[in-house]
């Protein structure tokens, strides 16, 4: 990877960090502070996941350093918070001439599992920041649970300790620099997991918590236990009922998108029933603006996967004046 080209780079002056993130508060370049920013909780609505949503003042700065660290050049077949890459050309990646065998995995609480530990050696000695700067990059992007305002604390500690996650300090889940971090942070583990792929002639690619790995031929196991002993040395849990492998004419899901047995990308029947509900709805409430929201950002996620989708429902989406 190239990190000179981010402008982090060898910072090692905390005055000019906050030049650069136009930071005037001080209180900011403190973990004690920046915890009590964020407002941990366990959405329940679906399955139970951990939320670490960043106060509106926080969020501004953590979308400054994620601008700054999409400077750094990375593989191609990383598609983590990189702008320009969505999760439709991760799946396209597994796109060949014939139909492919997959193996996909997915990380266990994979945020909630990166320590501060390890983001801050990654801003000390990837990024070659001077430790004062390391820290105060590390303290806007990590979250010391003890010190944040909990209202529920119970909860959060016995969703980690069901997940297998010892971690109370971690990368904040659902701050705007996380999935580009959650790459950087473990990229040694996943340089690993990429010799492996070399040396199989399989395909790979990085979607946040996801890793899919596609080939011609049949995967072989001692690869997929290689790969998941990989993983299991840098500390990380994999979540086995999200661990599958298809054969080459069966469907595959995946992040969100399906392959279809023709080896070509297809979108999902919920998605596609999503928008001819919503279209639905929206035409007996044109003035409905949430919906309209709704269906815009349901069509924009189609067409990243099939360009030309629903073209009179977006046209009725879109409308200026409806």
């Amino acid at each position: 990877m190239k990190y000179d080209n981010c402008p982090l780079f060898g910072l090692n002056s905390k005055k000019l960090l906050c030049h650069m993130l136009n930071i005037r508060d001080t209180n900011l370049l403190k973990q004690d502070y920046v915890s009590t920013l964020v407002e941990p909780y366990i959405d329940k609505t679906g399955k139970p996941r951990l939320i670490e949503p960043p106060r509106a003042e926080l969020k501004l700065i953590q979308k400054r350093i994620k601008n700054m660290l999409g400077m750094i050049e990375v593989p191609e077949n990383v598609f983590s918070g990189i702008k320009g890459r969505s999760y439709a050309d991760n799946a396209s990646f597994h796109i060949g001439d014939n139909p492919r065998y997959l193996f996909k995995i997915d990380l266990t609480a994979f945020f909630p599992s990166i320590s501060r530990d390890k983001v801050y050696a990654f801003f000390l000695s990837d990024m070659h920041c001077s430790p004062d700067v390391a820290a105060i990059l590390t303290n806007f992007t990590t979250i010391d649970l003890s010190r944040a305002t909990i209202q529920d604390r119970q909860s959060i500690y016995a969703f980690l300790r069901e997940k297998n996650v010892s971690c109370y300090n971690h990368l904040i889940s659902g701050a705007p620099t996380s999935q580009i971090l959650s790459y950087l942070v473990n990229h040694h583990m996943f340089d690993e997991i990429q010799l492996l792929a070399d040396k199989h002639s399989v395909s790979m690619t990085i979607y946040v918590d996801d890793v899919t790995f596609s080939c011609e031929h049949r995967i072989p196991r001692r690869f997929k236990e290689n790969v998941l002993s990989v993983i299991t040395k840098y500390g990380y849990v994999i979540s086995t009922g999200k661990m599958k492998s298809y054969t080459k004419r069966y469907p595959k899901l995946v992040t969100g998108v399906i392959i279809d047995s023709n080896g070509q990308l297809a979108l999902k029947n919920s998605l596609q029933l999503k928008i001819s509900l919503e279209h639905a709805y929206l035409r007996d409430h044109p003035e409905d603006t949430k919906s309209r929201q709704r269906l815009r950002g349901l069509i924009t996620a189609a067409r990243q996967v099939k360009k030309d989708s629903f073209p009179t429902i977006r046209e009725f989406a879109f409308q200026s004046n409806p």
